[in-house]
């Protein structure tokens, strides 16, 4: 082969017959090539399934992990204390108590640390009720502790009210009448370790599908390339028509089993209530879907813009590797900045700035953080840069794909002809 052939070719790509294909119609005929060459494949039947028993092992591994109630111990001497301890620690929503009466006989010292060391109750209660001892095996649980004291305290003061002859029901009574009220600005938020679920499930699939249907957009054009198929088919449509079609096909295609792994993911956590989904579960999933659109047409046209600068696979990696890194930080921001603080102000405005917008904002609404005005911005910016990243990535497109031997340098593949 000479080294006139292996040479690059500036040679401007031939034009098409202007009357051949209405551009709608050239959009859509690329656009279902790739659905129906991509969707009909085992491959997309398979990890679809695959993804859907993956998130059904997800959900048994939450479900399992949850703890139930800590139980405590309490001995005979204590055990009208128990009635108490009870009310208190059911008014308390952040702690999970289950008291339990130890009859051990004329061993219940042995017992009771035999129950402790096993690991059986976290402690272990005895003695009068006025002043009762609370035995623990190492560290004292201070929400526990909390919850004892306030009890013995509210023993006391129905034994005194009775020695008094006040009533101790009538009295509480008009005592919970005069009680502060609160008002939460919020909801109440989910547990830690639901919010890691669904920080990790949204970023995650989000980040997972970028990924994968990026390169997989990529890896087409460089084989379209190879294989001299973009040749004939820019003889009929345009670059842009043909960049806009594959977009618009790998997309529809990511979105349909984004959607069905949605779709099963609010099954498996309604039917098992291993996670607490927003009420309105529809509206999440759309959100999501748009978000998927928005960051998948950022992305994937900086990947097939990219992926036309060469023209063979081995030399992919190298040229998308600066995509990858913008899909990737906002994916490891939302891991460490939102699993710490979801309210963190940093977090919050960088969700607002595109390429981070779609994987950040999609996470604070799925946790319920994010205020409408700041998603209405988020999704204003993310358009704009997608209208002006598009623009740049359709002339990268059409300058590189019919070019044909060593990299397009990045200079030559952004100038206006």
């Amino acid at each position: 082969m000479s080294t006139t052939a292996q040479a690059d070719t500036d040679a401007p790509p031939p034009a098409p017959d202007p009357g051949a294909l209405s551009a709608r119609r050239a959009v859509g005929l690329v656009a279902g090539r790739e659905i129906n060459s991509r969707m009909r494949t085992k491959s997309f039947v398979l990890s679809t399934l695959g993804l859907v028993v993956a998130l059904g092992v997800y959900t048994l591994i939450i479900l399992f992990s949850k703890e139930g109630p800590t139980k405590v111990g309490i001995d005979r001497d204590a055990a009208a204390l128990r009635p108490m301890l009870t009310a208190v620690a059911d008014r308390a929503t952040d702690v999970d108590f289950e008291f339990v009466t130890i009859d051990g006989g004329g061993d219940g010292g042995d017992r009771a640390e035999k129950l402790l060391r096993d690991g059986d109750v976290a402690a272990v209660i005895s003695g009068d009720t006025a002043g009762p001892t609370m035995t623990v095996e190492r560290e004292t649980d201070p929400d526990l502790l909390a919850v004892v004291n306030a009890a013995v305290a509210e023993e006391r003061t129905t034994r005194e009210l009775e020695r008094e002859g006040v009533d101790p029901v009538d009295f509480a009574q008009r005592v919970a009448s005069s009680a502060t009220q609160t008002r939460a600005l919020e909801p109440s938020g989910n547990s830690a370790a639901e919010q890691f679920a669904l920080i990790l499930s949204s970023t995650g699939l989000l980040y997972f599908f970028f990924i994968v249907y990026g390169i997989m957009l990529a890896q087409g054009v460089v084989e379209e390339k190879t294989s001299r198929v973009v040749e004939l088919l820019l003889s009929s449509i345009r670059p842009w028509q043909l960049l806009a079609g594959k977009l618009i096909g790998v997309a529809v295609v990511g979105v349909t089993q984004l959607v069905l792994l949605g779709g099963a993911a609010v099954v498996l956590a309604e039917g098992t209530g291993a996670i607490s989904l927003p009420t309105a579960v529809a509206g999440t999933l759309v959100t999501m879907g748009v978000w998927f659109l928005l960051g998948f047409f950022l992305f994937a046209a900086m990947l097939a813009a990219a992926a036309a600068r060469v023209s063979r696979q081995e030399d992919l990696q190298a040229v998308v590797q600066p995509v990858m890194v913008l899909i990737t930080t906002p994916f490891v921001l939302g891991i460490a900045l939102l699993s710490k603080n979801a309210h963190d102000p940093v977090i919050e405005w960088l969700s607002l700035v595109p390429p981070l917008s779609p994987i950040l904002m999609p996470a604070r609404m799925l946790l319920g953080i994010a205020p409408a005005w700041q998603v209405a911005v988020s999704l204003v910016l993310a358009v704009a840069a997608l209208a002006g990243l598009t623009r740049i990535a359709g002339r990268m497109y059409a300058n590189s794909v019919l070019r044909s031997g060593s990299r397009v340098p990045l200079a030559e593949s952004l100038r206006l002809r």
